[in-house]
């Protein structure tokens, strides 16, 4: 009995610490995030390989309330299942109101941030540029969250990055494959919420 006991504790440890993979999130990527992925050619779920994994501890962070967000971004932004955190990937855009109209003064330097509503604070979750960006946000639950975009190297090439506020830590995930290549830009529907002008 004992044997068994320990067997079955063994086997809830090493679940509960397994290192999930863009193919656990399949369901995800033939779904919601379909769109996106068929922006690439060749494009295979099993061929990501980890190449980051940083603790959520180690971030920036600040004290922040979402009242200082502009309604804009708050508008095109991705709230949690119950609301309680927001990811904001389009701060880069520095948008400026004229008449109904946004335009867009887009900075070659993008931080994905996230708000922690109830607790006042925001976390500046990665840091993107000329060498790669985040593309689309997906919460899968209200403790996982998919951030998806792509890499500018030779070629552009998709990268995934899995963020886990259980075992707090975002692993970024690169594909090998080299004949996955991004054959079309991808534009995320939530931009369609605003007129905006220059993106």
């Amino acid at each position: 009995m004992k044997k068994k006991l320990l067997l079955l504790i063994s086997i809830i440890s090493l679940s509960i610490n397994a290192q999930e993979k863009p193919n656990d999130f399949s369901k995800n990527f033939n779904g919601e995030l379909k769109t996106w992925k068929e922006t690439f050619s060749n494009l295979n779920l099993q061929e990501f390989e980890e190449v980051e994994k940083t603790d959520l501890k180690e971030l920036y962070s600040e004290d922040k309330s979402i009242s200082e967000l502009g309604n804009e971004y708050k508008n095109i932004g991705t709230y949690s299942p119950n609301k309680s955190k927001l990811i904001n990937i389009y701060s880069y855009l520095n948008l400026e109101k004229k008449g109904e109209t946004y335009i867009a003064n887009n900075d070659i330097d993008q931080n994905i941030e996230l708000y922690l509503i109830n607790e006042n604070k925001k976390i500046t979750l990665f840091s993107g540029g000329s060498s790669s960006g985040i593309d689309e946000v997906l919460w899968v639950s209200e403790n996982k969250l998919l951030l998806v975009g792509t890499t500018f190297e030779e070629t552009q090439k998709p990268m995934i990055l899995i963020v886990d506020f259980n075992s707090k830590t975002i692993t970024r995930f690169h594909n090998t494959n080299n004949n996955c290549k991004q054959k079309k830009k991808f534009k995320s529907v939530k931009l369609n919420k605003l007129k905006i002008k220059g993106i």
